[in-house]
């Protein structure tokens, strides 16, 4: 992760100017030619680097410094003092106290903002520190308030050498840097460029370790531990946080706490626990909410469903699925949620669910191509992508799947590391931009610490124009 005064990349100063100019994300993404959610990967390291905590701030800071310019504004000492006066004060250390709803936050009133300055050219910047300033103390209340615990920033591991990516064998496989330790049954997401991977089982046990990798500078590092360590769970994304509702506990058997990490902030909360104490459901997001999806209670699977409003802190009842089971792999793709594999208590499945959000009912969609539990699974690019699974030596897991929802049709997908194996128990799988990345699990009792890429391969066809003549 960057690091306050570290100097921009060339790409940084190219966002950090046209956000100066006052350009939206969009129009960024749209000058540069990359995606919005890569100019807000850009915009977190400008923040950092700069040691600003908003768009205003950056702004100040980046024309004090001298990085960027506007036309006929120029930095005047003037300028540099107001920048100083709102960046000098350092706020207090967070301290954990009990989560409250959002709703009972209480307002508080804003200081005054400072008098404008005399400059005409520097009246905007004045106005929007002062804001800033208030926005400062609005967001230490609610941070305080709704039980933040951590660190002001994720710590590095060990300097690491360059590490240069193998490939495996000759398939788009692609071997990068290993795990800091060997484990299974993490929670993992993907934020812009880096990828968390949060609590599972190691050689020890089960743990509540919080890994970072840098997918860019192919780095480990460490964040705050997840106060309550789980295994067998899964995670979703929303709002720039990650979810992750429930898991194995250390003594065995499920819990029903959910607890939420912020990496901007490398920071923990908790919010309202799942209705029921359960491990091994299935995690997934769409349109701002937290779907969970069967799971083992302790004395048996379940086929429960339900729905999280994080505006609300409040879980309610979905439709169940049509069968219990617990390990399942999915995703989601526009509205529908995919629930697939799992095991039912008596053997592996290979039955594939549908969840439609807006019709709130379930409906059938093809089968597995083998039966699998255990499995990880991703979206890339309105298709699935079901990598491992089987519980047991015996299983037989030879390759993935893939599914294309257009042709409503699983294909293989070729994976060497099941090769001599035959099964590969909950390794974690998610993707950044176009390369899925899937990190350890288990084959049989080794415990694995490597980092598989997938090279997802597209071709884009330009149409022809005639010569001119």
């Amino acid at each position: 992760m960057p690091e306050t005064g570290e100097p921009l990349s060339d790409r940084e100063r190219d966002v950090l100017t046209y956000m100066v100019q006052g350009a939206s994300n969009k129009e960024i993404a749209a000058q540069l030619v990359i995606s919005e959610n890569t100019v807000k990967v850009h915009l977190r390291r400008i923040y950092t680097k700069l040691g600003a905590s908003s768009r205003t701030e950056a702004t100040a800071l980046a024309l004090q410094k001298g990085l960027v310019t506007l036309p006929g504004l120029e930095p005047t000492d003037e300028s540099a003092s107001l920048v100083a006066a709102v960046s000098a004060p350092e706020m207090p250390p967070p301290r954990e106290v009990v989560a409250a709803p959002m709703a009972e936050l209480t307002a508080v009133a804003p200081p005054p903002a400072a008098p404008a300055p005399t400059s005409l050219s520097w009246r905007t910047l004045s106005l929007g520190l002062a804001l800033l300033a208030i926005a400062i103390l609005l967001g230490l209340l609610i941070w305080q308030q709704n039980g933040f615990t951590g660190t002001a920033a994720a710590t590095p591991t060990e300097v690491a050498k360059p590490f240069t990516e193998q490939p495996l064998g000759d398939s788009r496989w692609l071997l990068s840097r290993p795990m800091p330790a060997a484990r299974a049954g993490m929670g993992i997401a993907a934020i812009g460029l880096d990828i968390y991977l949060i609590g599972g089982e190691g050689v020890a046990g089960v743990v509540n370790d919080v890994d970072v990798y840098n997918t860019t500078q192919r780095q480990w590092q460490h964040g705050v531990p997840k106060p309550t360590a789980v295994a067998d769970l899964t995670a979703a994304v929303l709002f720039g946080e990650i979810y992750l509702p429930g898991g194995r506990g250390a003594d065995g058997q499920p819990t029903a706490v959910v607890e939420v990490y912020s990496p901007a902030n490398n920071l923990w909360r908790n919010v309202s626990p799942l209705p029921v104490p359960l491990s091994g459901g299935l995690a997934l997001e769409e349109g701002g909410h937290l779907y969970f999806f069967g799971g083992w209670d302790g004395q048996a699977y379940v086929h429960t469903a339900y729905k999280y409003d994080p505006a609300l802190d409040t879980w309610q009842p979905l439709p169940p699925m049509r069968h219990a089971r617990a390990y399942t792999a999915g995703g989601t793709i526009g509205s529908t949620l995919y629930v697939v594999g799992g095991f039912d208590g008596e053997s592996e499945l290979n039955d594939c669910a549908v969840f439609d959000t807006n019709e709130n009912s379930w409906h059938d969609c093809p089968p597995l191509l083998q039966k699998r539990a255990g499995a990880g699974g991703v979206v890339l690019l309105n298709k699935l992508y079901i990598l491992g699974g089987g519980l047991q030596p015996e299983s037989g897991i030879l390759y993935g799947e893939e599914y294309n929802p257009a042709t409503q049709s699983w294909h293989t997908l070729d994976t060497p590391m099941l090769a001599d194996a035959g099964h590969w128990r909950a390794p974690a799988v998610t993707n950044v931009e176009t390369r899925i990345y899937a990190f350890g699990g288990r084959q049989g009792e080794t415990l694995l610490a490597d980092t598989f890429v997938l090279r997802a391969v597209f071709q884009t066809f330009l149409p022809a124009f005639p010569s001119q003549p």
